[in-house]
């Protein structure tokens, strides 16, 4: 049921993207439904925490629930971005201008669609466009991700870091700052600096404990524990 009710809501607002005119009532409505959608999300997370209490016996069910989550959590993203879409075309034709022809979203996309190919350096140089064009936007959290991923992919640990930590410091209310910080543990692991990557580990079990990174971050301490033993 809010699989379908989705789509219907993301192709509503691709609709209005593409409109000569803009109904504000239409684009109200499409933000309460972004704001139902984001309860969804709640309960879904809700449900992720319950289950990671049972972690003992449900690894599989918690990997296949943090998908679910992470899948819906970008959809609203996406939506979220769609309406700002609106808003963006809609100032530039009430001040006399032409409709926005590349919208952020379609910038975003366009870099993403690189870095699933491996198109790396293409893919870094469009995030950054997205970055610097719409600091603001729903999707600029993702983005800048998006940019560590980009020297994560390529080995590239050092300069991982470095995009990682803005997503932690320019994104603070963001949920990928969790996920930034696992990278940026797991990128200390692979430069050696085993201390660091275990003190990040720590710090995401102990302020995260019920996100699907603290798993990871378990896992990781657990094996260094046994290789401390043997």
């Amino acid at each position: 049921m809010m699989k379908i009710s989705l789509n219907v809501i993301i192709l509503s607002a691709l609709t209005l993207a593409g409109c000569m005119s803009v109904n504000p009532r239409e684009v109200t409505e499409l933000k309460g439904q972004v704001a139902q959608m984001q309860i969804q999300l709640k309960e879904l997370q809700r449900n992720h925490a319950d289950l990671y209490a049972k972690a003992d016996t449900s690894f599989v069910s918690i990997d296949v629930l943090s998908a679910s989550v992470q899948d819906l959590r970008n959809r609203v993203s996406m939506l979220a971005q769609n309406i700002q879409d609106v808003e963006v075309s809609s100032k530039k034709r009430a001040a006399g201008g032409s409709a926005v022809t590349a919208l952020p979203s379609d910038i975003y996309q366009s870099a993403y669609s690189d870095f699933a190919m491996g198109k790396y350096d293409l893919a870094y140089d469009g995030f950054k466009s997205f970055i610097e064009k719409y600091p603001n936007a729903e999707l600029a959290p993702q983005a800048q991700y998006y940019m560590g991923e980009c020297f994560y992919s390529r080995s590239m640990w050092s300069q991982a870091v470095t995009e990682y930590e803005k997503v932690i410091q320019n994104y603070k209310r963001s949920e990928l700052t969790v996920s930034a910080k696992l990278k940026i543990a797991l990128s200390y692991e692979l430069l050696g600096k085993k201390t660091e990557a275990i003190n990040l580990f720590s710090s995401i079990i102990k302020d995260h404990p019920q996100s699907s990174e603290a798993l990871t971050a378990k896992e990781k301490i657990r094996i260094y524990n046994n290789a401390q033993r043997k």
